[in-house]
């Protein structure tokens, strides 16, 4: 009996070589949101790497097995830098070099991050800097500079968990860079501006053009009958819709298409709107299907309170008026109705927005959640999945080593 039992447990970290697949996690939150941001590592040596986690995790890692979990808190200044007041510089906005990227002319804006290269004339930065630099005070005569790590003064609640334990072992020689600098690299770049001032994204008339702006119909009269995302961002998506909307649910997919990513979630009725009737007719859980441009027609066809859930998957880029379509779902939805946003790393750049390829991915999930905030919702939540393996049979496989990353931030109408 014992035995047997022994040969169905999963395996322990210390039964292989010391490698395993791990997935970090960070719990954190600010002013406007709550943070969650998942890091997975494939291939983790805890003979290589476990001195650089927190000890609360790094003396009982070698005792665990598949499927085990442990946390740990992380404090300002465990793993980034203390936060200094000496970090903050006064300086001339001239010392802003607009052309820091040959052929593009970059605007500074309030609030925004910017690698620390673009501010070479600062006294004791360098045109190669790359650390993120946020412009926290902005006028004609001068600009305040933050050089702080965006999270210094944030505590973490860090986890990690054993996805898988790996045989053989590792024969590298360790990495540059510890997990948490990667995984806590750029999410703070999320990060609202403080005493409730709003972040200048660049979102005014002019972000919200595009390319190409001739009519969208004729640029989704071809029906693309093909994922947007491969299967491990899809199966990403699909969990945290499944976890965050509520059992019998009625949902509007927005700018929807032959996949709404909720197979086997608990709906009442699922309503489809979007660009391509012969996507939209593809799409066998909806009930109910329409089709109308968004950008022509920035109004949703529902009664007011009458939905639970609205989402909107890997498309908030291509709306030139969000603001005015995020105030429309708040007012479709019924109080505690939640709406949930989500993109990855792939879009179609001649019909997004012009400021969706100009800022940082994180920096985009910032944007959206402020969109959140702007339009009245509340209980604003974000979320992170990368570094995963991409899948052998995407079309990607062999171009890029990791899955397509999955960002989404969501709101809830108030009660």
């Amino acid at each position: 009996m014992n035995q047997q039992t022994k040969q169905t447990e999963p395996p322990r970290v210390l039964e292989g070589q010391g490698l395993a697949s791990v997935t970090l996690t960070a719990h954190w939150s600010d002013e406007q949101a709550s943070h969650v941001e998942r890091f997975h590592v494939e291939k983790f040596s805890i003979w290589r790497e476990v001195d650089r986690l927190p000890p609360a995790i790094a003396w009982n890692l070698c005792r665990l097995q598949q499927g085990d979990r442990l946390e740990a808190p992380i404090h300002p200044g465990d793993v980034v830098e203390n936060w200094q007041l000496t970090r903050q510089i006064v300086t001339n906005p001239a010392y802003f070099d607009r052309h820091h990227c040959p052929g593009l002319e970059v605007t500074p804006r309030l609030g925004r991050f910017y690698p620390q290269g673009f501010f070479k004339g600062v006294a004791g930065i360098y045109s190669e800097a790359a650390e993120p630099a946020r412009i926290i005070e902005l006028s004609k005569e001068q600009m305040k500079l933050d050089l702080n790590h965006p999270l210094a003064r944030t505590r973490i609640k860090l986890q990690l968990s054993i996805d898988r334990v790996q045989p053989g072992y590792d024969k590298r020689s360790g990495r540059c860079d510890s997990l948490l600098d990667e995984l806590l690299k750029y999410p703070g770049l999320t990060t609202p501006l403080e005493r409730g001032k709003d972040i200048d994204f660049g979102d005014d008339a002019n972000g919200l053009t595009r390319m190409d702006e001739r009519a969208d119909e004729a640029f989704y009269a071809t029906p693309r009958l093909i994922q947007h995302l491969d299967s491990l961002a899809r199966q990403h998506l699909n969990a945290l819709y499944r976890r965050l909307i509520p059992p019998r649910a009625e949902v509007l997919d927005l700018m929807a298409s032959f996949d709404s990513h909720l197979q086997g979630a608990d709906l009442s009725k699922l309503h489809l709107l979007g660009m391509n009737e012969q996507e939209l007719s593809q799409n066998r859980l909806a009930e109910t299907r329409i089709a109308q441009d968004l950008n022509r027609k920035p109004y949703l066809p529902f009664d007011s309170d009458s939905l639970d859930a609205i989402l909107c998957t890997a498309a908030i880029e291509y709306l030139t008026k969000p603001t005015e379509i995020l105030a429309e779902t708040l007012r479709v939805l019924r109080p505690g109705g939640i709406l949930l946003v989500s993109f990855s790393n792939r879009w179609f750049p001649t019909k997004a927005i012009r400021i969706w390829s100009e800022l940082h991915a994180f920096e985009r999930l910032g944007m959206v959640t402020q969109w959140l905030r702007q339009a009245g919702y509340n209980n604003l939540n974000t979320f992170s999945a990368q570094g995963w393996p991409r899948p052998a049979n995407d079309i990607y496989a062999g171009q890029t080593p990791c899955s397509d990353p999955v960002y989404a931030a969501w709101g809830y109408k108030a009660d």
